[in-house]
């Protein structure tokens, strides 16, 4: 810098000092990001998981009422007299088959509820993740506001003794016969 007003006094005004955790802060920003892309996944494969698990119940369902409709007309059919002793065969053998398969959907629904049940964990577990790295994030950028802060009150004190100095240098130079 040039003298002002006396060729003795330079003022020097302090640099912007850089966050020295600067690159801390970075990593923390980059592990949010990736904590919060894992969330966004988690509750993705938690609403597939639901998806399925309602289409599951719904299949059961629909079989359970397809052979309970079965199970109502051979009823009737039988108090009406129509049905002979191999339609009676055949119908414990389609019993049978549909119970099976009834059992089967079920089984594929327990698998999806369990699914759901993990799904939701997992979700758990990644809004607990993303909880953690914004905290530790939060640690750094609170610690980053206080140093920018402390830099601010030292430039502006710097600044404040530049012009009382300029100032007294003023006073000085006018004390001074010319």
């Amino acid at each position: 810098m040039t003298p002002l007003l006396h060729p003795r006094i330079v003022l020097k005004m302090p640099r912007n000092p850089k966050y020295p955790l600067a690159p801390l802060r970075e990593h923390r920003d980059r592990k949010v990001e990736t904590a919060t892309a894992e969330l966004g996944g988690a509750v993705r494969a938690r609403e597939a998981a639901d998806a399925a698990k309602r289409a599951a119940e719904q299949e059961r369902m629909a079989a359970e009422a397809r052979a309970e409709a079965v199970r109502a007309d051979e009823a009737a059919r039988l108090a009406r007299g129509e049905l002979r002793a191999a339609d009676l065969a055949h119908g414990q053998a389609w019993e049978y088959g549909a119970q099976t398969h009834i059992a089967r959907l079920a089984d594929a629904e327990a698998r999806a509820v369990d699914r759901v049940t993990a799904a939701q964990a997992a979700e758990g577990a990644a809004r607990q993740g993303l909880a953690h790295e914004k905290a530790d994030l939060d640690v750094v950028v609170k610690d980053q506001g206080r140093f920018e802060d402390r830099a601010r009150r030292a430039r502006e004190g710097a600044e404040e003794e530049a012009a009382e100095e300029v100032f007294v240098a003023g006073h000085i130079a006018r004390g001074r016969p010319a």
